[in-house]
């Protein structure tokens, strides 16, 4: 698998002055990055809720997205090409997601409308990220060459997790359509993860690696469009979904192979060690969602998994080995 990005021509935008110097457009307290203080305080938000019981062990690691996943996230995508209208969404999503995340914790600790309300201050965060992603890959021309791709993953990511809080709305306000309501919580749980965090970390693994060439490109793109393909299977068609749960899976690992042996090495020991606990947890928690996908479709179960064990294990593998160690290595990485 190689890696490789075209060469810039030309003038340079303010785009690539903020992809060479590598500024965060977002704003500071006494020095100290936003999202930055945002998932420091979050972190023991969810640590004391934890302790206090109430949640199950899927509950415990969706609230742990919002809290500390997203806003690390938010400040690895806004390290490059963040400005104008675009830095603007994207610094005020970024200033209201700690009141967002905190009103989405109480959401699963409660019933009823206020759960539905609580659950409803999550949406105006994601939609000013996506807004933001949007707006980003309009100005920069969506995708005009191959070093594009890196931010179309960052850009898709920001885009992604608005789906996840529609999702939990949808959830707590009872309205499930044709689905077990665990179908539409489990994406709530998805597009946190599989939607917001790996395409921006892939995102930002194209960054260092100067962008994706080659068979790595591909990898990426099937990154890019996966979650969407397999919502769309999960809503409409079970061959769909194994076939796309089965193409993700396969590039999913590609991806963390990839990472292995050409970002860890590059990497000082602690952050490299966090990447690379990521890079090896998320190819075993899409195995254990592909065998799901295939129990589901020819009515075997290869695994021997319950759905409530299944969701368990590739929740927590998702959200600790894969999204919380991959966001903090990147952040405490020199790149």
């Amino acid at each position: 698998m190689s890696d490789g990005g075209a060469a810039a021509t030309g003038g340079e935008t303010a785009t690539e002055t903020a992809d060479r110097t590598g500024v965060s457009s977002l704003p500071t307290v006494r020095g100290m990055g936003v999202t930055d203080l945002a998932a420091v305080g979050g972190g023991v938000v969810w640590v004391l809720a934890s302790l206090l019981g109430g949640l199950t062990a899927v509950e415990r690691a969706l609230a742990l997205a919002p809290l500390v996943v997203v806003p690390i996230g938010i400040g690895l995508a806004a390290q490059r090409g963040f400005d104008g209208t675009a830095g603007r969404l994207l610094s005020l999503a970024a200033v209201g997601q700690p009141v967002g995340a905190a009103l989405l914790l109480l959401s699963l600790f409660s019933a009823g409308s206020l759960a539905t309300l609580t659950a409803a201050a999550w949406l105006p965060v994601t939609g000013l990220l996506g807004l933001a992603g949007f707006v980003r890959a309009r100005d920069r021309g969506f995708y005009r060459s191959p070093r594009d791709l890196s931010e179309t993953l960052v850009d898709a990511g920001l885009g992604y997790v608005s789906v996840a809080a529609v999702a939990l709305v949808l959830y707590q306000q009872g309205i499930t359509f044709w689905f077990d309501p665990i179908i539409v919580f489990l994406t709530a749980v998805h597009f946190h993860f599989a939607g917001f965090t790996l395409p921006v970390l892939a995102g930002v693994t194209g960054r260092h690696l100067g962008g994706f060439g080659g068979l790595a490109r591909t990898v990426a793109s099937v990154i890019l469009m996966g979650p969407a393909i397999i919502a769309v299977g999960i809503s409409f068609s079970p061959l769909v979904e194994v076939v796309a749960v089965g193409g993700f899976t396969v590039a999913v690992a590609a991806f963390g192979l990839l990472v292995l042996l050409r970002v860890v090495p590059t990497l000082d020991l602690i952050p490299g060690a966090l990447v690379a606990v990521a890079a090896l947890a998320l190819p075993v928690s899409m195995v254990l969602a592909l065998g799901y996908g295939i129990a589901a479709f020819s009515g075997t179960n290869p695994l021997g998994l319950g759905i409530g064990r299944m969701v368990t294990l590739h929740g927590s593998l998702n959200a600790y080995g894969f999204a919380l160690c991959g966001v903090v290595g990147w952040r405490v990485s020199r790149d």
